[in-house]
């Protein structure tokens, strides 16, 4: 990735490697995940409250909640501009927005996500004005609004697996991203086949370690799939995805 040094508007051109690009060609969509967590560390860093910043106040940035919209995803060997802003939210919240453009500039990725700073040793989150002066001045407004889904009457699909090692990132619990390819891995072949991926919208409630016993309740409603990813009766996240029907299936 080649970074840019506008601190209020961060902005990295990235081209999309062979491993983060699935069977069709295109980028896998956790690599989405894993392309933003990149570049907003890299962009808390140039503001000065970057990961090193917190953990050397036993601090952690955690996210919340995140909620993306998906016109297409980049295909293998594509190159793209991601870019990014943020700003204060609520006391205890910062919003982050962030996309993914073309080569003609079209918005082909948005997202809109919730972070706070988290005392390690008490896993409390903490005021973001106690650690950090300012936020850039720039407007960081919802740019993709939260879905939900509607469960009642419905009978979910259930999986049971185990949370991997692989998964983990140096926090030392499950990375977000695997929240994803949870959800995903927990869809019919018949489904995937046939749709498209249009909106992903997750809610981080606890972290999960390797090891943890996980289970996906999963609902399907028209166009909507809920994930609901326990550890035993305990909800660790909720992944709710938008699909349209495939133009080639």
């Amino acid at each position: 990735m080649e970074h840019a040094s506008n601190k209020e508007i961060y902005s990295v051109q990235a081209t999309v490697r062979t491993y983060e690009s699935g069977a069709n060609g295109l980028m896998k969509p956790e690599t989405v995940l894993h392309w933003f967590q990149e570049i907003a560390e890299a962009h808390a860093s140039c503001l000065g409250f970057g990961y090193d910043f917190v953990t050397s106040r036993s601090l952690a940035w955690v996210e919340v909640r995140m909620d993306a919209a998906v016109s297409r995803l980049p295909r293998w060997k594509e190159t793209v501009e991601l870019r990014t802003w943020t700003a204060q939210e609520t006391p205890l919240l910062a919003r982050r927005n962030l996309e993914i453009r073309d080569a003609q500039g079209n918005c082909i990725v948005a997202a809109s996500c919730l972070w706070a700073v988290i005392d390690i040793r008490r896993r409390r989150p903490v005021p973001l004005n106690r650690h950090i002066s300012s936020f850039p001045d720039t407007p960081c407004k919802e740019t993709v609004a939260p879905v939900s889904m509607d469960i009642s009457e419905l009978l979910p699909m259930i999986r049971e697996w185990t949370a991997e090692r692989r998964d983990t990132d140096f926090n030392r619990h499950i990375n977000n991203a695997a929240y994803l390819v949870w959800a995903l891995d927990s869809l019919p072949d018949s489904w995937l086949k046939n749709h498209q991926l249009t909106g992903i919208h997750l809610h981080f409630r606890k972290e999960t370690h390797a090891g943890d016993s996980m289970k996906s309740l999963l609902f399907f409603r028209d166009s909507l799939t809920s994930h609901h990813l326990m550890h035993g009766d305990e909800l660790r996240a909720e992944a709710v995805l938008e699909w349209k029907t495939s133009e080639i299936a």
